[in-house]
């Protein structure tokens, strides 16, 4: 079974609305990993096979 990776991103890991594949270092945009679940290199176009998956954390401070 494949092992889940989490990458904690930093402000060099985007340009405009995407981010930098951690695996194979191509720039995609937000959208396509939402809606693909892959970087701009995988799938049929390509040879990156890491899936990507948007996660947003939302923190609250107590009062």
């Amino acid at each position: 079974m494949d092992g889940e990776q989490r990458v904690r991103l930093t402000e060099g890991d985007t340009m405009e609305s995407g981010l930098r594949c951690p695996e194979c270092g191509t720039y995609t945009t937000l959208s396509d990993i939402i809606s693909t679940g892959q970087c701009r290199r995988g799938g049929g176009r390509g040879s990156c096979e890491a899936h990507l998956h948007v996660d947003v954390v939302v923190e609250r401070q107590s009062e």
